[in-house]
Parts: C-alpha cells; structure tokens; sequence
C-alpha cells in the first residue's frame, strides 16, 4: 500500500477524485431541495399522532403521504427565495397564474398558514397560526452529510498521505 501511495501520478489522481467528491457533497448539501428524497414529519396535536412525508420532485411536483388517512397526494409545488410554496393549482393553466401571484405578492404569499414551507436540503419548516409550525426532516440528506464527511475524510487523508509519500520517494531519489 505504501508502495502504491508513494507515486507522484497515485497522488493526483486521488487528489482529482477527492475534489470531486467534495464537489458532489457540496452540490447536495447546498442546494435548496433535496428532489426525490423523503422528508418526514411525526407531530402531536390534540393526543393524535399525526406521521407523514413530503417528497418533491424537479418540475414541481410534489407527493404527500399520511399515514393517519392513508391517502398519498399529489399536487403542485413552487420554490422561490428559499421557500417552497404548496400550491392549490390543478392544471398547468392554474399552475402558471397561482405562480405569477406569488411573484407579484411574494410577502403576503409567505405570511399566508402553511402556505409556504423555509425550505433547504434537510428540512421544510411550515409556519401556522398561533405560533405553531410544523418541520419536515429529511433524514436522507442529514445520513449523506454524515457518511459523506466520513468519506471526504478519509479521501483527504489518503491524498495528504500520499503527496508526503511521494515527496519523500523523490528526495530519496
């Protein structure tokens, strides 16, 4: 292994595929939905629990599960200014008009009950009447941040080693 790690082209080629990686976590941790990943909520409200999902898709698709009824909906969602909004649209028609309010009245539109959701990659966070908000988790996201850190970790070690490994094989030369 310390063979292999003492090469000036071994040394590169991790440090290519370690920035890489990096880059790819950096994409999916930064950006402002994580599309095709559950997120999950389990709330208390008036001694019934109440368990579901959220998963949005790109195109602005949205389906939302509930254990409690089990019924699985399927509606339309638009992302604006790290908010996404639950639209009430049923046709693309509607889509685009309902879209164009929020544009024009982007503060009211938040300011409306679990209207709009503070979106980012590892939770929705619906604000209500009475201070009382609800937050989807997306556990998908927060298990990639962590084994992803895990994995750039280790990339980074391996790279720094083997750029030493190397620097030592040259002066050795």
């Amino acid at each position: 292994m310390k063979n292999i790690l003492s090469h000036t082209k071994t040394a590169i080629i991790l440090l290519i595929v370690t920035l890489l990686f990096l880059g790819l976590c950096a994409y999916m941790l930064v950006r402002p939905i994580a599309y095709g990943m559950s997120y999950n909520n389990r709330t208390v409200y008036e001694d019934t629990t109440f368990e579901g999902s959220m998963t949005l898709y790109p195109g602005g698709k949205i389906v939302n599960k509930n254990t409690n009824f089990n019924v699985e909906l399927e509606y339309y969602y638009y992302y604006k200014n790290g908010y996404v909004f639950s639209l009430r649209a049923e046709n693309d028609a509607e889509y685009k008009t309902e879209t164009a309010y929020i544009d024009e009245n982007f503060d009211e539109s938040v300011n409306a009950p679990f209207y709009a959701a503070k979106a980012n990659a590892f939770a929705l966070t619906f604000e209500g009447p009475d201070d009382f908000s609800t937050t989807y988790t997306c556990m998908g996201t927060i298990i990639f941040a962590i084994a992803g850190g895990v994995v750039a970790l280790a990339l980074i070690a391996l790279t720094v080693s083997s750029f030493v490994l190397s620097k030592k094989a040259k002066s050795k030369e």
